[in-house]
């Protein structure tokens, strides 16, 4: 519960910073699972436009993902570049940030916890199904400072978006 009210607070931060010209915020919500070793959570992520004239968003995310009694916790902050896919809708995008990688294990059973630094890179495609409303599938690597088991991971992301605000 305590992540929960981190991750809704730095949001409001960061929704409280943006420019005013900024029309809409898009939220992404959906399902995801961590490459190797398999472990399967959620991703929830805001889009801030930075700018009218150049297609830059800053996108706070966070993941969730459990298995065998250790959780994992992305928490971050990346700079994404979204370009058209095609005349006939979608876009593809790609960015790259930091932020901090929360693990949460059961130190009884010999499993690993700390909060550590964390660099990610990721993009992915997004495809509108109405004004409002689409899906998106996209993929994050990202890699904390510290020298752990899980370290180095790629997961998988994919479910629904929403825009809010106004065009």
């Amino acid at each position: 519960m305590k992540y929960l009210v981190w991750v809704a607070s730095i949001v409001c931060l960061l929704l409280s910073v943006v420019p005013v010209s900024a029309r809409e915020i898009g939220v992404k919500v959906g399902g995801a699972v961590v490459i190797d070793p398999s472990r399967w959570g959620g991703h929830i992520s805001f889009e801030i436009p930075l700018s009218e004239e150049y297609p830059t968003n800053l996108a706070p995310f966070f993941e969730y993902y459990e298995k065998a009694g250790t959780k994992i916790m992305p928490l971050g902050l990346t700079l994404l570049y979204k370009a058209r896919f095609s005349d006939y809708g979608g876009t593809v995008y790609f960015g790259a940030g930091g932020g901090v990688l929360m693990i949460r294990g059961q130190p009884g059973l010999g499993l690993v916890t700390g909060t550590d630094g964390m660099i990610t890179a990721g993009g992915g495609l997004s495809i509108g199904l109405g004004e409002r409303f689409g899906v998106y599938t996209q993929a994050r690597w990202f890699r904390s400072f510290e020298d752990q088991a899980a370290n180095n991971e790629i997961s998988i992301q994919a479910g629904l978006q929403f825009r809010l605000g106004s065009e």
